[in-house]
């Protein structure tokens, strides 16, 4: 079980407040709400990299981790810009992160890893040389690589076309399900969201609402939420 009590942080003009998480393994969560309202804040502040952050009561099975090192939590980050390195070839970012940087020579675990994303053949290319939705998978595989219990996806279809973007997201979240990760996730664009399905709603630094989608769409708690669900 994954728990958090609470996740606060304040700086000029901006605060944030949302908390009372539980999600059993493998589950997942979405975390909607408008731009601008706090959602990358909040996924960063949960992994550890809002130093500003207060992060009361982050439990992973049990143990206390609020003010462990990121390294130390149970999450593999995957931010909207991917973070990946360009002197690095995509085989090279994959050992990288499975050793989480203590070294970098591939296994031929490696392999299979970039198989299941579909970048067998670029094991030798650098992010420079890949597609947009190659650099995706590729950022996803460094995720894989790391076997964290939780993959954390901060929005990272965002630059791609809608069709490309629900591809993706299809594939990685049937990745998860394989290595028994549990999905967090920022999405602004959803495809066919299941009701039992969880949600939270951050809006101006505020969670308004958490549930599951079927509560979202029978008894949304804002206008934003109304608006959001009519969409989908």
């Amino acid at each position: 079980m994954l728990e958090v009590e609470d996740i606060a942080l304040r700086r000029p003009g901006f605060a944030l407040s949302a908390g009372g998480l539980r999600l059993a393994i493998g589950e997942r969560l979405t975390v909607v709400g408008p731009s601008g309202g706090g959602k990358s804040t909040l996924l960063r502040a949960l992994v550890g990299l809002e130093p500003r952050a207060q992060v009361r009561g982050l439990r992973w099975q049990g143990t206390d981790l609020s003010n462990a090192a990121p390294h130390r939590r149970p999450f593999g980050w995957l931010p909207q810009d991917l973070g990946l390195w360009p002197h690095m070839t995509a085989l090279g970012h994959v050992a990288f992160a499975r050793t989480r940087g203590r070294g970098a020579v591939p296994e031929p675990g490696d392999h299979a890893v970039l198989a299941q994303v579909g970048l067998a053949a670029r094991a030798t290319a650098l992010p420079a040389e890949l597609s947009g939705g190659e650099r995706q998978r590729l950022a996803f595989a460094r995720v894989i690589a790391m076997k964290p219990a939780w993959a954390v996806l901060d929005e990272p279809f965002s630059q791609l076309d809608p069709v490309m973007a629900t591809q993706l997201a299809d594939q990685f979240r049937d990745l998860a399900l394989h290595h028994g990760l549990g999905l967090i996730q920022v999405c602004h664009r959803l495809h066919q969201p299941a009701g039992d399905e969880l949600f939270w709603a951050i809006e101006a630094g505020t969670l308004t609402q958490a549930g599951r989608w079927h509560d979202f769409r029978a008894h949304p708690a804002t206008p934003w939420i109304s608006r959001f669900v009519a969409l989908h």
